[in-house]
């Protein structure tokens, strides 16, 4: 497939690129790693309208995009697969609350917290190929999305994602799709794709307002811009070639993380963790972890100095303290576990890990997401 990058001058308007991180759930970095684990191009309900829909749940993730207890998105960044690129293709961007009762997003509009129509670039080429998407909301100051923790609520997930429109010509002459990996329960026969756990939950959705949403059990290269810094986790599999050639046995940053497998049949998976920010790129990385999810704290002696809600640390203490180091280029990798030593007993329970990356340019210090590992 032919790869282009594209940034035109509409977006980001009011953030530079390199102002902004864009939050992927992926098992590879698709900004600073070659990405080998992608198994097709899709749809979220083949050539049918529908929204792809990333779920943002505080059972996995808090304070993504945490500007002191509220949330703040800028654009979103998503990989485009066109079957002709000199077809200008339309498309939605999308931010959804979940359903009162219920999983899955409130597709009425009265759950609809952005919708923007933007298209794809024009060209005169008649091929296939791709276009590397950095949307802005061209929103001053972002949009500002009710939680975590804005004024003492809390919304227990978020979707984020892009609405593709019906196009019967698609996959065979004409449309677009998406970059996505599989999960092993897809049963699509991909041979690469995310790594996780037996019994792990579907990632995305298939918002369909005109009939029934569902899940769709893989992730897409997609996620919203955040100016906060991201944290990851990796779970680490060297019997694995899901990431494909040239590293197999790599670390899967996406649900290979979230969801290891650390049972010992066959599989004792190894952790890692990774944290990025274009912000502070040799920023000082300070890392940390507790045992499940903290009550949110924030420590107003550091207001003005420090950004963000810790999910780790209480006044009390409690915290699991991983120890100091600096980004290097905007990214950071410490290893958890090897492969082999985190012990079978820890099956069923869960850790969460955070850390704050300090600018030491000037002197403001800002916490990642929090992110947790369900063993």
């Amino acid at each position: 497939m032919q790869l282009r990058h594209l940034l035109p001058l509409t977006v980001l308007a009011s953030t530079a690129l390199a102002q902004v991180n864009p939050f992927v759930f992926y098992p590879q970095d698709p900004e600073r790693q070659t990405v080998t684990c992608t198994s097709f191009v899709g749809r979220p309900d083949w050539n049918r309208a529908a929204e792809a829909l990333l779920e943002l749940d505080q059972q996995h993730f808090r304070s993504i995009a945490d500007a002191n207890g509220f949330m703040r998105l800028f654009g979103m960044y998503h990989w485009v697969a066109d079957e002709r690129l000199s077809t200008i293709e339309t498309y939605e961007l999308v931010v959804r609350t979940p359903l009162a009762t219920g999983p899955g997003p409130d597709m009425s509009q009265a759950g609809e917290l952005l919708r923007l129509s933007l298209t794809t670039p024009p060209s005169q080429n008649n091929q296939r190929g791709t276009w590397i998407m950095h949307d802005g909301f061209s929103i001053q100051g972002g949009l500002i999305v009710p939680g975590d923790y804005f004024l003492g609520t809390m919304l227990p997930r978020l979707y984020v994602g892009v609405a593709l429109p019906a196009n019967a010509q698609w996959p065979t002459t004409d449309g677009h799709s998406l970059f996505r990996a599989d999960l092993l329960h897809a049963n699509t026969g991909a041979t690469v794709g995310e790594n996780h756990r037996a019994g792990a939950p579907n990632p995305t959705w298939a918002g369909v307002v005109a009939g029934t949403s569902f899940t769709t059990p893989w992730n897409y290269i997609l996620g919203p811009f955040v100016t906060s810094p991201n944290l990851h986790l990796g779970g680490i599999d060297p019997t694995s070639s899901r990431l494909g050639l040239p590293t197999p046995g790599g670390t899967n940053l996406g649900m290979g993380g979230l969801y290891p497998d650390v049972g010992g049949a066959p599989r004792r998976d190894g952790l890692m963790l990774r944290v990025t920010d274009n912000l502070a790129p040799f920023g000082v990385c300070m890392l940390a972890a507790s045992r499940g999810f903290q009550a949110p704290y924030f420590e107003w002696s550091l207001m003005g100095t420090l950004i963000g809600y810790a999910h780790v640390v209480t006044p009390a203490g409690g915290t699991i303290p991983l120890g100091v180091t600096r980004l290097q280029n905007g990214v950071r990798e410490a290893t958890i576990a090897l492969p082999g030593t985190i012990p079978t007993a820890m099956v069923g329970t869960n850790l969460v890990f955070q850390a704050i990356v300090w600018d030491t340019n000037i002197n403001l210090g800002e916490w990642t997401n929090a992110q947790a590992v369900y063993f």
